[in-house]
């Protein structure tokens, strides 16, 4: 079964801490003099989608602390990969009449490659470790009937 390295997660979570530090500081200067600006409603929506995926890589960086199951990872990188390609898209369209800093979209472009192998690997693993499970379950003489006993194992009633 495959796991999730942390070394692949430190060299994931590096470049985002970078990134979401300008983020953090762009996003409150936004909030700060958003509803002045005409731009507001446009500037507010790029906000809240860095909102989310920052809370997805909080998720992801508490795995550090906590293993998290292949399931919960993978959960977790796919939909830190959908809202990637979400921030990379409002950025693209926004980001210059919000006044995003302009190293934040290579930054996020660059980290897509990342997300994605992460996801592959925390997939994989959620995959092959239901495989096992299900498999396990097909072997397992209590758990059903079982062709080298004949039937369904029957427990004894009564005093042993």
């Amino acid at each position: 079964m495959q796991s999730l390295s942390r070394p692949f997660l430190f060299r994931l979570a590096r470049p985002a801490i970078v990134a979401s530090l300008a983020l953090t500081a762009w996003v409150g200067l936004v909030s700060l003099t958003g509803p002045a600006f005409a731009q507001a409603q446009e500037c507010e929506a790029l906000g809240k989608i860095f909102s989310k995926r920052q809370a997805v890589i909080d998720q992801i960086n508490g795995f550090q602390k906590k293993q998290a199951t292949p399931d919960v990872a993978c959960s977790a990188f796919t939909k830190l990969g959908q809202l990637n390609a979400e921030t990379i898209k409002a950025l693209e369209k926004d980001g210059a009449w919000c006044h995003a800093p302009t190293e934040v979209l290579p930054s996020l472009q660059a980290q897509s490659e990342q997300i994605a192998e992460a996801k592959k690997n925390a997939c994989g693993a959620a995959d092959q470790q239901r495989k096992a499970q299900s498999d396990a379950k097909s072997h397992n003489p209590l758990a059903g009937s079982d062709s080298v006993i004949g039937g369904q194992i029957k427990m004894p009633k009564g005093a042993l």
